[in-house]
């Protein structure tokens, strides 16, 4: 199933019971999670109904065990699990996955993301070919120019070929950013309704989207001008605000194992042996630990937790949620 094909689907009242959303445009991930929140999940409920995991930090039992507790409230109960790539279950977890991804619970919706897929993994080869399966990867560009004039039109708004391709040849094959910029386009086209090459040339620059792994860099080097940037960056171009504290969560989770092991005097070469994870992400590591006592380390962790607790509330304004967080975690205090 593509995107669109999801998307249709949803407007049409299809669901599916399990969705697993797999490929680098993580801008369908959002968009598709987005659309399914919206349809099952209110002010009134969300407490109960929505559920959202990291699969780095949770099991497979979490998961499908909060997919089996049916809501007192009733409607539909959606579980979000994300970062599938980087935390692949063990044999008889996977086990459970798949089993129950061929009979999944009809009164729940369990959404599984993966950035990246290995199809020679046998978890992948399964998850790839349910009925849920959506592939997440960016369109050639001549598919991208009929997208962008759909999605104009869905907003009332008319646009030309021209400008389509105008704006593709600015942006390239991203989704995420193109929707961003469509948006900003329309906006400035206003209540003409048509928009030309020209407004487009007018409004769109050039774009480019930096990676949540620069941003956690920025973190780990104290840096909060660059990180405050970086984060405004994401959250321009559609990243959730969860799913970006789940990958400076997981990274500083790294940094304080790391520097727990170096505490023991155990050689760097060793660490990540002693760790059970990927070497290049122990090394990497490596280069900043020295920035972080663990008193700082600790109260890091801290302010992760209650951004967290923030970010699930629905009182809670996300973005300045995201920014209290960086600028804690940058503040410049001597570390030992």
């Amino acid at each position: 199933m593509t995107p669109e094909d999801l998307n249709k689907n949803i407007a049409q009242g299809k669901t599916e019971p399990f969705y697993f959303l797999y490929g680098a445009e993580t801008f369908y991930h959002v968009e598709a999670i987005r659309t399914l929140t919206k349809k099952w999940i209110n002010e009134d409920n969300r407490d109960f109904n929505l559920e959202t995991f990291d699969a780095r930090t949770s099991t497979v039992n979490q998961w499908l065990g909060s997919a089996k507790t049916l809501s007192f409230l009733g409607g539909t109960k959606l579980v979000i699990v994300r970062n599938l790539h980087d935390a692949i279950p063990k044999d008889d977890d996977a086990q459970s996955l798949m089993d129950y991804c061929n009979k999944p619970v009809a009164e729940a919706c369990l959404i599984i993301t993966a950035d990246k897929v290995d199809r020679k993994r046998k978890i992948y080869k399964a998850l790839t070919k349910v009925k849920g399966a959506v592939a997440c990867e960016a369109p050639k560009e001549n598919v991208l120019i009929s997208w962008i004039q759909n999605r104009a039109k869905s907003e009332g708004y008319s646009m030309s070929m021209n400008a389509a391709r105008a704006l593709v040849n600015r942006v390239g094959a991203r989704p995420g950013v193109l929707a961003q910029e469509l948006n900003k386009t329309l906006m400035y086209v206003g209540k003409n309704k048509e928009v030309s090459e020209k407004d487009v040339q007018e409004v769109v620059g050039e774009t480019k989207l930096e990676t949540v792994f620069s941003l956690t860099d920025a973190l780990k080097n104290k840096n909060p001008h660059k990180a405050l940037q970086l984060l405004q960056n994401q959250l321009n171009h559609g990243e959730e605000p969860i799913k970006i504290l789940g990958t400076i969560a997981w990274q500083f989770r790294v940094i304080w194992e790391v520097k727990h092991y170096q505490q023991k005097n155990i050689p760097s070469g060793q660490i990540a042996k002693a760790m059970g994870a990927n070497p290049f992400v122990v090394e990497k590591a490596l280069q900043h630990t020295k920035n972080f006592s663990t008193q700082q380390l600790r109260r890091s962790y801290s302010q992760l937790t209650q951004a967290d607790r923030s970010l699930k509330s629905t009182s809670q304004d996300p973005v300045a949620v995201m920014q209290t967080l960086i600028l804690g975690l940058t503040a410049n205090n001597p570390a030992s």
